[in-house]
């Protein structure tokens, strides 16, 4: 990784995510004394992006309304189409712990098995990502026979949020080594 946090930094981090059930697991590393995962590590350098990464997955993730399996359907689509070791890995984990099978990936490979609200919102994110200035009505006319407006909008800000998750590791060659497994 190429971003350094101090002991004091990592402490202060465990301070911010004692309420996000998000880093439920992180603070339980924290606290019995274990290093967290990279992510959280390379966030503590600047404490208020752990304050927003609560708020926001309040919000969206793991919080919000639309089903934690789509949700993570979404996140390895993302994750995958932008090379991100950690986001797949880690949500590869996050998916079996869900119940979603040993290989959730395979759930992607075969998609057109997938439920008829799913199958529309992997077309969407794959949309938004090749140019989110081209989305046709006809697309959006999918979504809305699966999902309402507020959906929609916790949808299309999830694309997004995972989107730039996956760039910041990227960048900072963030690495997940198996911390979240089951």
């Amino acid at each position: 990784m190429r971003i350094s946090t101090t002991d004091d930094q990592l402490r202060h981090a465990l301070s911010l995510l004692g309420t996000n059930k998000s880093f439920a697991e992180t603070v339980e590393q924290l606290a019995s004394g274990g290093t967290p995962h990279d992510m959280v590590r390379a966030m503590a350098a600047y404490p208020p992006i752990l304050e927003a990464m609560e708020v926001l997955g309040n919000g969206i993730y793991p919080g919000g309304n639309l089903p934690r399996e789509l949700k993570e359907l979404i996140i390895l689509q993302s994750s995958l189409a932008n090379s991100c070791q950690f986001c797949t890995q880690s949500h590869v984990d996050m998916a079996r712990a869900l119940g979603m099978g040993e290989e959730p990936v395979e759930l992607l490979q075969h998609a057109e098995h997938l439920p008829a609200a799913q199958q529309a919102a992997l077309r969407y994110a794959n949309a938004i990502r090749e140019n989110s200035n081209r989305i046709t009505d006809a697309q959006f006319d999918s979504l809305r026979e699966h999902f309402t407006d507020s959906q929609i909008v916790e949808l299309t800000f999830l694309i997004g949020y995972i989107n730039m998750l996956n760039w910041f590791n990227n960048a900072l060659q963030v690495q997940y080594r198996g911390e979240l497994a089951s």
